[in-house]
């Protein structure tokens, strides 16, 4: 049978993706040198090499082996809370900036009422990494723009799928998105949008290139708010998706991309929610149909 510690410090090693750094982080004290003979005896039992060393990268067989134990030393902590009763009333949550930061705060709050001792943790993430952080016991529900298939045993509920729209000043001729899209390809506009890795944007072009239009950002931004700022200062049409707490006022107008597919935003779990983060979702859910019902 394996060697349960030499387990929990390959799990180390390949979570901090390196055996120094492992020996850094450590929730205990262990020297480098015992760190590298124990992790190698491991390999020595299994009769193979779990990762490369220089650059760090785990093996096919390394990958295998931290997939299967992640989920149970990654939550160690969460059992020692669950055991002393302490853990009951904890939420633990990944995802978008926009919705931690629009949403997520009200409905905690809320929570507060009826869980006093509520206790909560945020990461800003996206589904690949907030996959991985479920995957790995260290978040109860990730909130994220639904880029891709889900792995093998997540659940998920779409929340919104919200329609995408081109900014202009109020004071442009511009009335209509397809006059606008004309005068972009044509290279009489210049396009502000988030950076084109982001799922928006590749929704855009996909669009675009459908009609055999071709219209490339003029200015990157990191977020929709400064695509606003950015437009009503006069520097271009800003690629954005309506939101139901899009901040529009007189000075710009919204052109809905109405043949245009829409950004999915989903929520995504793995397994049975425990009562804490079941409620936080319900309440999620609830929200956003409240909001997408708004006019």
């Amino acid at each position: 049978m394996l060697n349960v510690h030499h387990l929990e410090l390959f799990y180390h090693v390949a979570r901090c993706e390196g055996i120094v750094a492992a020996c850094r982080q450590m929730p205990y004290g262990i020297q480098q040198p015992a760190m590298s003979a124990q992790v190698a005896r491991l390999e020595e039992e299994l009769g193979t090499r779990l990762f490369e060393r220089r650059p760090f990268r785990l093996t096919s067989a390394g990958r295998t082996l931290y997939d299967f134990i992640a989920p149970f030393f990654g939550r160690l902590e969460d059992i020692e809370q669950l055991v002393r009763g302490t853990l009951a009333h904890t939420v633990r949550l990944a995802g978008l900036t926009e919705v931690m930061r629009e949403h997520v705060p009200a409905l905690l709050g809320r929570m507060r009422e009826t869980y006093p001792d509520l206790k909560v943790t945020l990461q800003e993430i996206d589904q690949r990494g907030a996959e991985r952080l479920i995957a790995e016991g260290e978040a109860d529900i990730a909130i994220t723009v639904l880029e891709s298939r889900l792995p093998p045993g997540f659940r998920s509920s779409i929340l919104a799928r919200l329609p995408q729209g081109l900014l202009v000043l109020a004071s442009s001729p511009y009335r209509r998105a397809a006059d606008v899209l004309k005068a972009g390809a044509g290279g009489r506009l210049p396009l502000i949008s988030l950076p084109p890795h982001e799922m928006l944007p590749r929704l855009f072009q996909r669009g675009l290139a459908k009609r055999q239009l071709a219209w490339r950002t003029a200015m990157e931004t990191n977020s929709q708010d400064l695509v606003s700022i950015y437009v009503r200062n006069g520097l271009g049409v800003g690629l954005v998706v309506a939101t139901p707490d899009l901040a529009l006022d007189s000075s710009v107008r919204f052109l809905p991309l109405k043949e245009f597919d829409p950004l999915p935003i989903g929520a995504f779990w793995r397994g049975r929610l425990a009562e804490i983060p079941a409620v936080f979702l319900q309440a999620l859910q609830d929200r956003s149909r409240v909001l997408l019902a708004t006019p």
